[in-house]
């Protein structure tokens, strides 16, 4: 029997599939290197030597735990933005696990757009406008809910070195709740922008559930605390005098950094 020849069309296809495992395996150790490059290995041995051997899994544990929250807040605005797909939340969370991975490599928005083109497919694959605005509102859904949890415990628990007046809080409120109005309000007001600004505005999904988006601002709130919690139980062994309040206010602050683009 004549053995079959593959079919070139065969042939390129999986030629492509390899070089992209193949670039994905590079990228990958090379941020891993990067990242073994600028921590020192001596002093994190040390710690993990003298801390109770509870602190690092239970630490770990929570980290997933605000994983499948931010999953959970992704399908939430998925829905209330009317989405024709929303990805079960397992395939979002390991997603999720790849974005974050990425957004830790200097520039912070690799995960970002790692995301953005996932959530272009929830819409059907053609508007790239809405992907980044999902994107985009889960970002300021996390800065509010960084909001909320630090004018929460500053009020019940004071921290007298943080230079951090009332009025940056406001204004940062402000700022999250104006960019959620201007993307709802966008197609209302396409007509009355200019031709390019229009084509922007009627590009961008339509709030179709304030429920879920509530509901999504929620997990926001209860997603920082973890962070908070995260930051505890891996600072306490290093500074005993550091209290779970301050930890609440300061882990979220510190993590939100890396958020900004350019930054790591």
């Amino acid at each position: 029997m004549p053995s079959q020849t593959p079919h070139p069309a065969s042939v390129r296809t999986g030629s492509r599939k390899s070089l992209w495992v193949a670039l994905q395996v590079v990228l990958t150790l090379a941020a891993f290197g990067y990242l073994l490059s600028i921590t020192d290995v001596q002093a994190l041995r040390d710690t993990l030597r003298d801390t109770s051997p509870w602190r690092l899994p239970l630490a770990l544990i929570t980290l997933v735990g605000v994983l499948l929250l931010a999953a959970w807040r992704w399908r939430l605005l998925l829905g209330a933005y009317g989405a024709q797909a929303r990805p079960p939340l397992l395939r979002l969370f390991r997603l999720q696990v790849i974005g974050l991975f990425y957004n830790m490599m200097p520039g912070a928005v690799g995960g970002d757009v790692v995301r953005g083109l996932v959530t272009r497919n929830a819409f059907g694959g053609r508007n790239i406008s809405a992907g980044l605005a999902i994107v985009l509102i889960e970002r300021v859904l996390g800065l509010l809910g960084l909001v909320l949890l630090l004018c929460t415990v500053l009020f019940l628990h004071p921290i007298a070195k943080l230079q951090l007046p009332p009025s940056a809080l406001l204004l940062l409120g402000l700022a999250g709740l104006g960019t959620l109005v201007a993307i709802a309000a966008s197609r209302r007001l396409a007509n009355f922008l200019p031709k390019r600004l229009a084509l922007l505005a009627l590009s961008l999904p339509e709030l179709c559930s304030i429920g879920r988006l509530s509901g999504a601002l929620l997990v926001s709130f209860v997603n920082q605390v973890l962070i908070g919690v995260v930051g505890h139980e891996l600072i306490a062994p290093l500074s005993p005098q550091v209290s779970l309040w301050d930890s609440l206010v300061l882990s979220p602050l510190s993590f939100a950094t890396i958020f900004f683009p350019l930054t790591v």
